[in-house]
């Protein structure tokens, strides 16, 4: 089985079934991981959403989706007027528009999030957040840094078990060490054995005219694949 990790999505439906082609994911062996920010910024949210359906009802009980901070201000019953601010910052309009082309509105996705959202990921080899953490076990940390975090994948202080992350747009999915200094920028023509500790972040700027990467973990090892984003 492998574990397809897939990083902030953005509204780039064509990217994101372009990677899909590329990794090729089977629904009867593999399971797949989304880490959350499906939407804003990009042209087609709802093409993403529906792809993202799609692939839930595929997958079933393989299909995980992590609640990102553009999930959250969508999910959030009231949101502050900083929060609103924000939103409007980075890609709210996008989404909106996207929808309202189908004579739908992003709202209605928000029972199907509901149910199928979840803050974490884990299981005996790695866990995923879409943010970052700061202290095991995973369920300690607050949703700040769970979810809205940008500091604490960048100082290189956590040294717990393996996560995956994305919310931080890098040039190149990094693995941060836990120690304060050491980064490794990971390469897609490489397998790589899979780190005991630390965080890999795999958002490499899809929505902001950069890459959608995956992960793909299979028996301890890894590699990475991704697709350019399409011109808006």
């Amino acid at each position: 089985m492998r574990d397809i990790i897939i990083g902030d999505v953005h509204g780039c439906c064509e990217t994101l079934n372009i990677l899909l082609s590329r990794t090729k994911p089977d629904c009867e062996q593999d399971r797949i991981i989304l880490l959350g920010d499906l939407f804003d910024r990009g042209p087609d949210s709802r093409g993403v959403f529906l792809t993202v359906k799609q692939l839930a009802e595929s997958f079933g009980e393989r299909f995980v989706l992590l609640r990102g901070n553009h999930e959250d201000y969508l999910l959030q019953p009231q949101l502050t007027i900083r929060q609103k601010m924000i939103w409007e910052k980075v890609g709210r309009q996008a989404t909106i528009r996207s929808f309202q082309h189908a004579g739908e509105q992003m709202e209605d996705t928000i029972p199907w999030l509901q149910e199928h959202i979840s803050l974490f990921f884990r299981d005996d080899t790695l866990q995923c957040v879409h943010a970052g953490l700061l202290v095991e076990p995973i369920e300690a940390n607050d949703l700040q840094t769970l979810i809205h975090d940008h500091e604490m994948v960048t100082m290189n202080r956590y040294t717990g078990r393996l996560t995956i992350t994305g919310h931080i747009a890098l040039k190149k999915a990094t693995w941060y060490t836990g120690d304060g200094k050491t980064t490794k920028e990971l390469e897609e023509d490489q397998e790589y054995s899979l780190p005991e500790n630390g965080i890999i972040c795999i958002d490499t700027g899809c929505g902001k005219g950069g890459k959608l990467t995956a992960m793909i973990v299979c028996e301890r090892r890894f590699s990475l694949l991704s697709a350019i984003e399409k011109a808006k």
